[in-house]
């Protein structure tokens, strides 16, 4: 009876400690830097984790375009993303043409942390300007799937 008992005891502590590692390696690891790249044009994507764990901040030089074109001369506005309890995450980068400080586009965000990994979908919207822009510009609009890691 003893033995039935101990090692009811033992299962469930192998249990709770079983959970314990899966709900740490679900977020991010705290002040990491995740570096990969999106489907669409294999543009460089980089999330920095702030130190205490709780947001992130995302970085693509370009939003991934749908159509012929390209950009230049932009500046990224972009504030940290909140990440909740179970790893998960969005947020949005805007796009400002320099010179005359336009917003041109905009990337939404979002994905979800796994310990070293990070998965996850940006999409893309053109033509922020005017209506008239993003009606002419709405070819370019698109989501990709985004991937990076850290060590």
């Amino acid at each position: 009876m003893m033995s039935s008992l101990r090692r009811a005891a033992l299962l469930a502590a192998i249990a709770l400690l079983s959970c314990a590692t899966l709900a740490l390696a679900a977020g991010p690891k705290k002040g990491a830097t995740y570096a990969g790249t999106t489907v669409q044009a294999k543009e460089p994507i980089t999330l920095k984790v702030a130190k205490n764990g709780k947001s992130v901040t995302a970085s693509v030089q370009f939003a991934p375009l749908y159509c012929e074109g390209g950009g230049a001369g932009e500046r990224q506005i972009t504030k940290p993303a909140s990440i909740a309890k179970d790893g998960s995450f969005k947020g949005t980068i805007l796009y400002e043409f320099v010179p005359t400080h336009a917003k041109t586009s905009k990337l939404y965000f979002q994905g979800k942390f796994s310990g070293k990994s990070v998965k996850g979908t940006a999409r893309s919207e053109f033509g922020l300007a005017s209506p008239q822009a993003a009606k002419e510009l709405a070819k370019c609009n698109g989501s990709t799937a985004f991937s990076a890691t850290t060590k």
